[in-house]
C-alpha cells in the first residue's frame, strides 16, 4: 500500500491545539476561517471577533507526549495570552515539545520567553513572514503586526536562547531572498518556503473581494514553475531552508509520510 504524503499542520507537529474560535488578525487567506465557513460553524465577519474556548483548557497536554503545534487556528494577543500561557503550561509540564506559531506581539512573546525559560528546549517558535513589505502584509493580514514588530519578536526570542524559525507561507511577493536576509541571523532551526494553497477557494470562504483574487492569481502567476526552481537552486544547498508541500508537490521532492517528521 502507498504511503500517504503528509501536508500542512502534520509536516511540522504530531498534533495541534488550540484555544480560541477565530481570530482579529482577519487574513485573507487564512485556511482556518475558509475551513469553519465552509462547515458553517462561523460567518467570515464572526471569525474575525475572537471567542476563547474556556472548555478546551483543561484538555491542553492531555495525552502521551509528542510534538504539538499551537496555535494552529488563531494567533497570540493580548486579549488571549492568559488562557495561552494556561495552555502552555499545561503541554509543557506534560513533557511535550511544543512548537509556538504566530504572526507575533512582542509584548506577548516577550511575556511567554520570560515565563518558560526552564523549557527551552522543548519549545520552537515559529514566526510568520510573508513580505518585508507593510503594504503587502496590511492587504493580506489587516490586522496584524508590522514586519518590524515580528523581527523584532524574532530577534528577542533568538537573544533570550530560544530556538527560533520562520514560516514564509504563504509568501506574499516575490522579494523571498530579502525575508531570508532578514530573519537568517536571528534562526536558529529553520526557513519555511511555502506558496499561497487553495487561494481561489479559499479567498471566496472568507469573504474577499475581486481585488484580492485578482491579486492572487497575478501573485501565483509570477510564482510559477521557473520561479520556484530558481528559488530552490539558489537555496537548496542551505540547510536551513525548507520547503513546503506546495513546493515539493511542484519539484517532485520527497515528502514526509509520518506526522512531524520535519519539524
Amino acid at each position: 500500500m502507498r504511503k500517504q504524503n503528509i501536508t500542512g499542520t502534520r509536516e511540522w507537529a504530531c498534533k495541534t491545539f488550540n484555544i480560541c474560535l477565530g481570530c482579529p488578525h482577519g487574513c485573507l487567506y487564512c485556511w482556518a476561517c475558509s475551513n469553519a465557513v465552509r462547515f458553517g460553524r462561523i460567518s467570515p465577519e464572526g471569525w474575525r471577533k475572537q471567542r476563547i474556548l474556556c472548555d478546551n483548557l483543561p484538555r491542553a497536554g492531555k495525552g502521551k507526549p509528542t510534538k504539538i503545534m499551537f496555535p494552529s487556528t488563531h494567533d497570540i494577543n493580548l486579549e488571549n495570552l492568559g488562557f495561552c500561557l494556561g495552555a502552555l503550561d499545561k503541554m509543557l509540564n506534560r513533557g511535550h515539545f511544543v512548537l509556538v506559531v504566530s504572526k507575533p506581539n512582542v509584548d506577548c512573546i516577550h511575556a511567554i520567553c520570560k515565563r518558560y525559560t526552564k523549557f527551552k528546549e522543548k519549545m520552537l517558535f515559529r514566526f510568520t513572514i510573508g513580505s518585508l513589505d507593510n503594504n503587502i502584509l496590511k492587504f493580506w493580514e489587516p490586522n496584524a503586526p508590522s514586519v518590524e514588530e515580528r523581527l523584532l519578536s524574532l530577534e528577542l526570542a533568538h537573544n533570550m536562547g530560544y530556538k527560533t524559525s520562520i514560516s514564509c507561507e504563504p509568501m506574499l511577493d516575490c522579494d523571498v531572498g530579502k525575508v531570508i536576509s532578514a530573519t537568517l541571523p536571528f534562526v536558529s532551526d529553520s526557513i519555511w518556503i511555502g506558496q499561497m494553497n487553495q487561494a481561489k477557494q479559499r479567498l471566496k470562504l472568507n469573504g474577499a473581494g475581486q481585488e484580492a483574487l485578482q491579486k492572487a492569481d497575478e501573485l501565483l502567476k509570477a510564482q510559477n514553475l521557473d520561479f520556484i526552481k530558481d528559488l530552490y537552486d539558489q537555496y537548496k544547498d542551505n540547510s536551513k531552508i525548507k520547503w513546503k508541500d506546495s513546493i515539493k508537490k511542484m519539484l517532485d521532492l520527497d515528502r514526509p509520510t509520518k506526522p512531524g517528521m520535519d519539524v
